[in-house]
């Protein structure tokens, strides 16, 4: 039930926040009516999984940590280091670009993060704290300044500035390539194989502007929704 009108927190912008998810949840379900009649493999797709519940999860620093971490990783195993990280870092949730410029290499290599992605970590808080990148910068960028952007740090590749894309920004109309999840829900729905990543990407065109919110069902018909979305 959605809270009265007059109770509606408001925004700066002059709409409540209460009108902001009614509008969200329009739109997702005019996009889930639109995929549902693009063909039968999908409709089925989309009958069998249910409900999409789609959500962001965090700003796009915390999602931009988070996909780092998360890189090649299933998604238990990535929430298992996230929680290492805010253990070490003593807080509630992803530390902020400051405190994690605090934490000594070796610290983070000894609860399992590799080389790698430490320095990458440690990359992105770097950029945040000198405003290279902010999160009131990303939301005001296209998606491929977005991509472009984080892209330009060692260390994120496309896949990671996808689910900032995705997870923070809420954009809705990306299928990242290079997760094999995704491929692979698309060589057992679609019958295009999962190495034959230029068909894929072909073949998907034609479901912009809704390629994320598809996304979420490939990836909820494989691991039950138990990933990020």
């Amino acid at each position: 039930m959605t809270a009265p009108r007059k109770l509606a927190k408001s925004s700066s912008s002059g709409i409540s926040y209460s009108q902001n998810i009614e509008d969200r949840d329009f739109r997702l379900k005019k996009a889930i009516l639109w995929l549902r009649k693009k063909d039968s493999v999908t409709k089925t797709l989309i009958d069998s999984v249910g409900p999409c519940n789609l959500k962001t999860i965090g700003s796009p620093y915390q999602v931009l940590i988070k996909s780092v971490l998360g890189q090649q990783l299933s998604t238990k195993v990535a929430l298992t280091f996230e929680r290492r990280l805010i253990a070490l870092a003593e807080t509630k949730k992803i530390p902020s670009p400051e405190r994690v410029l605090r934490i000594p290499n070796e610290d983070l290599r000894k609860i399992g993060v590799s080389q790698a992605k430490t320095e990458t970590i440690k990359r992105v808080a770097e950029a945040y704290q000198s405003r290279i990148i902010s999160d009131s910068k990303l939301h005001k960028l296209e998606d491929k300044n977005v991509l472009e952007l984080l892209c330009s740090l060692k260390g994120v590749g496309p896949w990671t500035a996808e689910m900032v894309l995705i997870f923070a920004l809420d954009r809705w109309d990306h299928f990242s390539i290079n997760d094999l999840i995704l491929r692979k829900s698309v060589e057992k729905h679609y019958g295009i194989s999962k190495d034959n990543k230029k068909e894929i990407q072909e073949f998907l065109k034609s479901f912009s502007p809704y390629r994320t919110i598809l996304s979420w069902y490939l990836w909820a018909d494989v691991d039950g929704g138990e990933g990020w979305g």
